[in-house]
């Protein structure tokens, strides 16, 4: 998720690694996602030897100016190739990437979000059906404990799909905000906040 955090936020603006820093900062991003303020350079400098992002303004040996980078239209492409693969995953507990939206809807399509999300609910619902069996099999000679943790698969299964579903209905909404954010990005210097 780092990785497509940064380069959503480069597709939005040249920019440098301390502002994306500042942003996750201001927003406390790193207490309910798995974006961490530490990380960014070390995916900035992964994504730029990719040629996913490229430098366009290096400070002179002993200024204090940052570096600032662009995306490149590769970049571009990984960013939408990487917002379907978080589209695509399961949300996992209350610190779940997928809970930040933003950057993954940002870059992709109503009618590519519609389709990546319904799939995505139909595989929950073959899952559901899957642990449900199992746990019908179970329910003769299982323990306990199995019985709970598959009743609590189940449970965590549609709980994805509520949340799945309630996406899809808000969908509007949601890109509406995701513009939002996006404007906001661009236009604030997140430098002069502390």
């Amino acid at each position: 998720m780092v990785q497509l955090f940064i380069l959503f936020f480069f597709s939005i603006k040249p920019t440098h690694g301390y502002e994306i820093q500042r942003f996750i900062s201001l927003n406390r991003m790193s207490e309910w996602n798995n974006i961490k303020s530490g990380s960014i350079y070390y995916a900035i400098k992964k994504l730029e030897k990719h040629g996913y992002i490229r430098m366009i303004d290096k400070p002179e040996e002993g200024e204090k100016k940052k570096q600032i980078y662009e995306i490149t239209q590769r970049g571009r492409d990984v960013l939408k190739k990487l917002a379907y693969n978080e589209m695509s995953k399961p949300l996992q507990g209350a610190a779940s990437e997928k809970f930040l939206l933003y950057p993954i809807i940002a870059n992709l399509q109503k009618e590519e979000i519609i389709q990546c999300v319904e799939k995505h609910i139909s595989d929950l619902k073959a899952q559901k059906i899957r642990i449900d069996d199992w746990r019908k099999g179970k329910e003769q000679k299982a323990c306990s404990m199995e019985v709970i943790t598959l009743d609590y698969m189940i449970t965590t299964v549609d709980s994805q799909i509520i949340w799945h579903n309630m996406m899809l209905k808000n969908l509007d909404n949601i890109i509406q905000e995701s513009k939002e954010i996006v404007k906001l990005i661009k236009e604030t210097d997140f430098m002069k906040y502390e």
